[in-house]
């Protein structure tokens, strides 16, 4: 398969991330960082005011339960260590008591937004964070670079870039410092905006990235493309 983008760190597919992870050997990279798509009562529950429409923000497919544990279990195929995932509460909650194939809940970690989207039907206070899932390769013993510290993170949202779910360049840094070493090989099969791509790149990681989206493609190769590193959020 050709890649839509490649550098010298960064190997960006245009394709199905099921397809492209089905054609990859078993734990042929260090770490998988992704923000995978939510469920639709995520998507469809993610209203904005700005056009004053209360529309929804998403303009991407969202993800079943099933599509979404299929995920997690290819990458808990794929993964020699960690796995790192933005993730609705409700999925990220039962991973403790009933993990992904080859994998085990570590810790849930939350990122706190100081600036949500306010609650658009005003009758309940807005949902202002996300949940992170930290879960690690069932029979390794873990180990990450961050010693005693949470795996907590308070900003605000990420600056636009032409994708609607945009996450902070600084925080996934973070998670490429913590979760994984100079060299390693990092996978996000559901590459968005191109954030851990960035992130992966400006650290002296590889990565590999996929997107179904041709528009994020070409959002994420411009980006990419860029003469000096991007460290928009730092």
């Amino acid at each position: 398969m050709k890649p839509y983008f490649e550098d010298e760190f960064v190997t960006l597919f245009h394709a199905d991330s099921f397809e492209v992870m089905a054609g990859m050997g078993d734990e042929s990279v260090d770490c998988v960082i992704t923000d995978p798509p939510y469920t639709d009562y995520v998507h469809t529950n993610a209203k904005s005011n700005r056009s004053g429409s209360g529309a929804s923000e998403i303009n991407f497919d969202s993800f079943t339960n099933e599509k979404l544990r299929e995920a997690f279990d290819e990458f808990g195929r794929l993964t020699r260590r960690w796995v790192v995932s933005t993730l609705d509460h409700r999925h990220a909650l039962p991973m403790e008591t009933n993990p992904p194939k080859n994998l085990r809940l570590m810790r849930i970690g939350v990122w706190v937004k100081n600036n949500p989207m306010p609650q658009i039907s005003a009758d309940r206070p807005a949902h202002g964070w996300e949940s992170i899932a930290y879960l690690h390769k069932a029979e390794v013993k873990p180990a990450w670079n961050g010693g005693g510290a949470h795996g907590n993170y308070v900003s605000n949202l990420a600056a636009p870039t032409g994708h609607p779910t945009p996450k902070p360049v600084k925080m996934f840094s973070s998670f490429v410092e913590r979760f994984t070493d100079p060299g390693d090989l990092i996978l996000d099969p559901f590459a968005g905006g191109g954030t851990t791509l960035l992130a992966a790149r400006n650290l002296g990681r590889r990565a590999i990235g996929v997107e179904l989206d041709e528009k994020y493609c070409e959002l994420i190769a411009k980006r990419l493309g860029q003469q000096t590193f991007d460290f928009e959020g730092l």
